[in-house]
């Protein structure tokens, strides 16, 4: 549980990226670009492409298409099965950049002395800021998916005068687990980098490289190399929030004053 010296720090990061000059590049245009363009991009290309285009990819994923609803099926195996891996990017990027500001950013502005001085221990300003910026990601990953079902079933009731919502399970399992246990491990890993770093950009530029699986992940699963499904998903999340903990847990035990002040 945090206390309210912590609660303070995690509203201040929060006014922070509110009042940040990159908010709107950082925190909106990507979560808009993922919830709003390609999901909409899909059901475009679904609606002006010929179906049986899609058969194979369908039948590579294990869906049998129905000829009565076949466009919305379409957009159902689009959404659910390539959309989940682009929301993870939501959380990744937001966290990094948020988190790489975390300590160099205090730097920067010179309010670290202040901050250190402060009754608060150097854990419980750790666990602060990695909780704002879990706060944050999560925030926006959960209001670019409303976003995105409305969209998406606004158009598709326009273009195939048909109902259409994201399947549960794979969604659940995305929002619920994976999506905050990559946000996680990656925050716990900037956090860290950004105590080392002596700029923002400099720790944003070295923990860009976080990301990279994530983009790996996303290319195989559009090309139709690799389809993971709900159950993977959630042994994926399991693992990566154990690997966070543990990651924590040592970042404790090497986190200085020293360190900080370099």
């Amino acid at each position: 549980m945090v206390n309210k010296m912590q609660t303070a720090l995690i509203r201040k990061e929060l006014r922070g990226v509110v009042q940040s000059q990159g908010f709107f590049i950082n925190y909106l245009l990507l979560p808009l670009i993922f919830a709003v363009v390609f999901p909409i991009g899909a059901v475009l290309l679904v609606n002006f492409t010929d179906v049986s285009e899609f058969t194979e990819l369908a039948a590579i994923i294990g869906i049998n298409l129905s000829t009565s609803n076949m466009e919305i099926e379409l957009v159902g195996m689009m959404i659910n099965n390539m959309m989940p891996t682009f929301f993870l990017m939501i959380p990744s990027f937001i966290v990094t950049a948020m988190a790489a500001a975390s300590f160099t950013g205090e730097k920067e502005r010179r309010t670290l002395e202040t901050l250190l001085y402060s009754p608060m221990s150097l854990r419980q300003i750790f666990i602060a800021k990695v909780f704002a910026s879990l706060l944050v990601g999560m925030i926006v990953v959960v209001i670019s998916f409303i976003i995105m079902t409305v969209s998406v079933g606004g158009i598709v009731w326009v273009l195939m005068d048909g109902l259409f919502l994201p399947a549960g399970w794979i969604w659940l399992v995305i929002i619920g687990l994976v999506a905050p246990a990559f946000a996680f491990l990656a925050i716990i890993l900037q956090v860290r980098i950004s105590a080392k770093a002596k700029s923002s950009e400099e720790a944003f530029q070295r923990g860009g490289i976080i990301v990279l699986p994530l983009v790996m992940l996303l290319l195989s699963q559009v090309t139709g190399v690799l389809i993971i499904s709900p159950f993977i998903f959630a042994i994926l999340g399991l693992v990566l929030l154990g690997l966070a903990w543990v990651l924590m847990r040592l970042a404790f035990r090497k986190f200085t004053y020293e360190e900080l002040l370099k």
